[in-house]
């Protein structure tokens, strides 16, 4: 797979913890570029749905990389979204 450097990657609405939420595509997505800035635009985890009996391991490993990723040296900024907020 190639690898696209990027300046900056923005990532929104992903949803995570929601039946509808697609982690497989976010992290096939992730996997594929190295941005030097990755802005999380909001609603990444819903807060609004979020369920400790709820949180697939693929779930996870989209969080995991993101990690994974300011370990080799992005800079990650988040922006919380109207999701974020707990009711």
């Amino acid at each position: 797979m190639e690898v696209r450097e990027l300046e900056v990657a923005v990532l929104s609405d992903l949803h995570l913890a929601t039946y509808a939420s697609k982690p497989k595509k976010v992290l096939k997505y992730l996997k594929s570029i190295t941005p030097k800035i990755l802005v999380l635009n909001g609603d990444i985890i819903d807060s609004w749905r979020f369920s400790l009996n709820y949180f697939p391991k693929n779930h996870l490993k989209v969080v995991r990389q993101i990690i994974k990723m300011m370990e080799k040296g992005a800079q990650v900024y988040y922006i919380n979204g109207n999701h974020d907020e707990l009711r």
